[in-house]
This record gives structure tokens, C-alpha cells and sequence, in this order.
């Protein structure tokens, strides 16, 4: 699965790393083995979407706006020749688990139109044109391609944490409530445990903004149970911990989730997930791939050790 906020921190977070280093990053959501010719009429679109995205993070690691720019204009190429009726959706998913858990909440909803992935780039093109309009100090125009992003693919966690994100960095103060709204869809939506620590994270920063100190250390606490490494969280409780040392001393994973749930917040990864990968796994063609199949209910597992149908799958496949 691409991490889109994973690459966003690599670029802009950290700009000491090296180009060389960013772009492997983003080279592993994609097989080596894949080759594009853009001559012939068999293109991967998963892979040329992601050399697209190297390009557009060479350019802004150099500077070069316009050229980002007119790449992820590509991207989006003709999109307005989808139109949504009552009964066609037209969404640019990463993943076939996002396209599968926008069909689960749009049946939650009672809606019954017929959903199409488009094998377009047309999510990342808009994200990155909302990247390169923030990088320019443009934010206007930054939270109005991100919401398109946003409308194209509405299950992607990452984009969630970037609105949110953008309100912060514009002292927005006002619109805290908003923020953390962003960072509760962004923690419902994340699929593996990265985004689900960082949106925790972004909550635990709210909650201290909000002056409630003991909900924020208890954001960053369980964040740290998903990303035990994360210096970002240890040095948030380092500083919580200057304030109120009684109450980090007080605090432990287990007492945290109890805290977060008097405030409806969620300590633990949404087991429709599971669900989801499960009904992957079933599908005819996964079937006939062992490895394939045995890697999805790996997952599932990671999300969930305990789950016992998880486990019993994985005990026969051979």
C-alpha cells in the first residue's frame, strides 16, 4: 500500500535526507521487476503512477514548481469527463481495500449506485498539486485541491491528516474542532498501524492545544504502542512530562485507551479492515495464489493477532 503521508514527511520534514533515499521509499510500493512502455498497451497503472510520483518528488526536492506542477496536471488529466449520476461513482482508489471499504460505507448509507475505480492517478495528482500550491504558501489553493483529492479518494487516511494539518499550519485556531474531525475520519480510515499512529498523534496535539493535557499524553501513549519508535511522540511526552511528571508517571497504555474512550476516541484499529481483507482473500483470483492469499491474511493478522478466523485460514493454506 502506498503511504502518500510516509513520502510527504520524507520530503518536507526531512529534508536532510537524500533524494536517493526518498525515491526508495517510494520504489518498494512498486515491483522492480515492472518495466513501463509507454509504446505498448499493457501499462501498469499502479507503477506508472508511482514513477509519475518519483518525477514530481524529484522536482520539488529541487525546487522546480512548474515542472512538479505540469506532472501532476498530468495526472489529472481529462478528469472532468466523470461525472457522478445516482447510479455510477466514479473514485481514483490507491487500493482495492479502499475501494472495497467505500462500497461497505456507501451500504451503510443505503446507497445502492455501482462504484468504478478509475486506474487513473487522479487522487495523488490533485494531493500533489495541493503539496506544491502549500510549498508556494498558497493554502487556499492548497485545501481546495486537497478536498478534490479528497473527493476522489475519500477513503485515504493520509489525506485526512494532511487537511488537518493545513488548518494547523495556518493558525487556525478557529477551526480546532474541524481539525480534530480530520484526525478522527483520518484514525477511523488508516488500514495499517503508520497511519493510525500518526493520526493518534495529531489528535494527542489537539488535545493539548485544547489545555487537556491528559487526554493528549494518552493520544501519544497509544500511538506508541503501534510506531514504538517514534522520537515525534516520545519528545511530545518529554514535554508533557515537564509540565505534569505526576501524571506520565500515572499513565500507561492500558489506562490511556480507557481515558481515550470517555472521549470517543478509538484506541484500537477498526475491525472492518479485517473484514475487508477477508473478503479480498475470497476472491477467486487470490485463491489461486497461495503466497498472495497468505500474505493478505498475514496482514489481517497484524491488525488483529487474536482473531481466530484470521488463523484458522492461515493454518491451511499451504
Amino acid at each position: 500500500m502506498r503511504k502518500i503521508l510516509f513520502i510527504l514527511v520524507l520530503i518536507f520534514l526531512h529534508p536532510s535526507l537524500s533524494y536517493c533515499q526518498t525515491v526508495e521509499a517510494v520504489k518498494q510500493l512498486a515491483p522492480a521487476s515492472h518495466k513501463v512502455d509507454l509504446a505498448t498497451q499493457s501499462v501498469d497503472p499502479t507503477v506508472l503512477s508511482n514513477q509519475m510520483m518519483i518525477t514530481i518528488m524529484e522536482r520539488m526536492k529541487a525546487g522546480n514548481y512548474p515542472e512538479a506542477k505540469k506532472i501532476a496536471l498530468d495526472m489529472i488529466l481529462d478528469c472532468d469527463k466523470y461525472v457522478d449520476t445516482p447510479e455510477n461513482e466514479y473514485r481514483s482508489f490507491a487500493t482495492l481495500m479502499e475501494k472495497k471499504l467505500y462500497e461497505i460505507y456507501q451500504a451503510r448509507e443505503g446507497k445502492k449506485g455501482t462504484v468504478h475505480w478509475v486506474q487513473q492517478p487522479i487522487a495523488d495528482g490533485f494531493y500533489f498539486l495541493a503539496m506544491i500550491a502549500f510549498q508556494e504558501q498558497k493554502l487556499e489553493e492548497a485545501k481546495q485541491y486537497l478536498q478534490k483529492a479528497i473527493n476522489w479518494d475519500p477513503m485515504r487516511s493520509a489525506f485526512y491528516m494532511e487537511r488537518a494539518y493545513f488548518m494547523i499550519a495556518n493558525s487556525e485556531t478557529s477551526e480546532l474542532a474541524m481539525v480534530m474531525a480530520s484526525y478522527l475520519k483520518a484514525l477511523e480510515l488508516a488500514d495499517n498501524f503508520e497511519d493510525f499512529a500518526a493520526a493518534m498523534r495529531g489528535l494527542g496535539y489537539v488535545f493539548v492545544d485544547k489545555g487537556d493535557i491528559e487526554a493528549g499524553l494518552a493520544c501519544y501513549l497509544v500511538s506508541l504502542t503501534f510506531e514504538p519508535a517514534n522520537m515525534t511522540a516520545k519528545k511530545e511526552i518529554d514535554y508533557i512530562r515537564s509540565l505534569n511528571p505526576e501524571l506520565v508517571k500515572s499513565l500507561d497504555a492500558s489506562k490511556s485507551a480507557a481515558i481515550l474512550s470517555e472521549r470517543k476516541v478509538p484506541s484500537r484499529m477498526d475491525t472492518v479492515h479485517i473484514k475487508v481483507l477477508l473478503s479480498i482473500a475470497d476472491e477467486p483470483s487470490v485463491q489461486k495464489r497461495p503466497k498472495e492469499l497468505k500474505a493478505i491474511l498475514k496482514q489481517a493478522l497484524l491488525l488483529d493477532p487474536n482473531n481466530v478466523e484470521v488463523k484458522n485460514r492461515l493454518a491451511v493454506v499451504k
